[in-house]
């Protein structure tokens, strides 16, 4: 995924599908410097992520 579109689905009002090598999850922040996320699991678990990991569905 690229920034631009990581940011547009962190700031969507509207809930869009996101995974993380198969799970769902939720981006929370965007680290353009390094083109990571910290995301968060269903479970609420937060970790950072490659923006080249993660997937739309």
């Amino acid at each position: 995924m690229d920034i631009h579109r990581a940011k547009e689905i962190m700031e969507s009002p509207q809930i869009i599908n996101v995974e993380y090598r198969g799970v769902a999850v939720h981006i929370d922040q965007v680290f353009e410097s390094n083109a990571y996320a910290e995301i968060h699991y269903e479970d609420g678990t937060v970790a950072n992520a490659p923006l080249s990991d993660l997937r739309e569905n």
